[in-house]
């Protein structure tokens, strides 16, 4: 079982994209879209979604792999996600909003911080990209082409 956890507002740029890959997906994927905290300091929001975001993963997602989505996080190529998601039956992505979160709380409950590219994107396409490379994985699991 795949679960993306995004703190996000709305992902309507891209929401028959989104949509897309979870009909794909059917049951193996679940997204679940956490509304950021507001009328705090920019810190506090960071520190209340972070926390938000280790409540969830300790209440309902203790036994998943956890991968945070970081600017600082590993580049890894398509075979080498495939090979990380082949060895764990489930796993939690985790994505930031534009005013981030705390890394530094969350480092003991990080398995792996994913990376694509030093270049800053916003996190409805780092959704999107996601999607697309988990969904890649899955094809390739099953031995099935990906492309159309």
């Amino acid at each position: 079982m795949f679960v993306i956890l995004a703190v996000s507002d709305s992902d309507k740029h891209f929401d028959i994209a989104i949509k897309e890959y979870q009909k794909r997906f059917w049951k193996k994927l679940k997204i679940e879209n956490i509304k950021p905290s507001k009328n705090w300091t920019h810190i506090q929001i960071i520190q209340k979604d972070t926390q938000n975001i280790i409540d969830i993963i300790s209440k309902r997602f203790w036994s998943y792999k956890k991968v945070l989505l970081s600017k600082d996080g590993k580049s890894l190529d398509t075979d080498q996600i495939f090979d990380f998601c082949k060895k764990n039956n489930d796993i939690v992505f985790i994505i930031w909003w534009p005013y981030g979160l705390d890394e530094k709380l969350l480092e003991n409950d990080i398995d792996l911080k994913l990376g694509f590219g030093k270049i800053t994107i916003q996190h409805w396409l780092a959704k999107l990209i996601l999607l697309e490379q988990v969904y890649r994985v899955d094809m390739i699991s099953q031995n099935r082409n990906y492309h159309y």
